[in-house]
């Protein structure tokens, strides 16, 4: 379900701040190479629960038939930092040594045009995106950040470490089926779009149901340990979550289209 691979060269850093996501060339076991986007877990501010979060949201996303770029884990040796010149970047990686998350590098044809309508060819698709957002508690795919690329009649998302957004509640998590935690969608780049409009969300309603008690133990087998702490770990409470979005789906889809009206 997930590969693991080695850090082997760092290429650059695409972009500064807080996060600063690294191209690297990685290499599995079989020899086979891949540049992939690495999120160090000394890069951000959730470390490793934003970690889980970017994997676990990857591999929903792929089973609910959304693309996503494909996820790896990532090892970094104790020495890699040695090889990177920058002084603050190298440190990141230094505190990064072990398993941190990957995802497969988009090459040249994927773009994002800002401040353009949603086509009809993509209308379903950013419905999708929509109620999955909502389904995991996603509030990081604002117009100013959308986290998503276009290539034709596909829409690629990816940048899910503040997804499960319960995890970080004060309080009394709120969850959408029971009529709260919903206002962060009318930020969605999609909201402005898709508002007003006849939508359906049978497919992904089933896709959602299909997902099995199986399939969640397998997400639960890939998570490395070095990520899990604690009996009450955020994978723990990410898979609880989901099972229970499972269970409410028919509330889940009708709150969504209410969320629109």
């Amino acid at each position: 379900m997930i590969t693991t691979v080695k850090a082997v060269t760092f290429i650059k850093a695409l972009r500064s701040g807080r996060t600063c996501p690294c191209l690297m060339l990685c290499e599995d076991d079989n020899g086979g190479k891949f540049e992939i986007v690495v999120k160090l877990r000394a890069g951000i501010d959730s470390g490793t629960t934003g970690l889980t979060c970017e994997l676990l949201a990857s591999l929903l996303a792929n089973d609910l038939d959304l693309i996503v770029p494909k996820p790896f884990i990532v090892d970094v040796d104790s020495h890699f930092y040695e090889a990177i010149s920058d002084a603050a970047l190298a440190e990141r990686f230094r505190k990064s040594q072990g398993a941190n998350f990957g995802s497969q590098y988009l090459s040249a044809g994927y773009t994002w045009p800002q401040g353009r309508s949603i086509s009809s060819s993509l209308m379903q698709m950013a419905a999708d995106i929509f109620a999955f957002d909502l389904m995991i508690q996603n509030p990081d795919r604002r117009n100013d950040k959308p986290n998503l690329l276009r290539k034709g009649d596909e829409l690629v998302i990816y940048d899910h470490e503040m997804a499960f957004s319960f995890l970080y509640a004060v309080g009394q998590a709120q969850y959408p089926w029971d009529n709260t935690g919903v206002g962060f969608m009318k930020d969605h780049v999609f909201y402005r779009g898709l508002k007003g409009r006849e939508l359906s969300w049978e497919r992904l309603q089933g896709a959602l149901e299909a997902v099995g008690d199986r399939q969640l133990k397998m997400y639960a087998e890939v998570v490395p340990d070095s990520w899990r702490q604690g009996t009450k770990d955020a994978t723990v409470r990410i898979l609880e979550y989901i099972d229970q979005v499972r269970n409410q789906s028919k509330v889940l889809f009708k709150k969504i289209q209410e969320v629109l009206v």
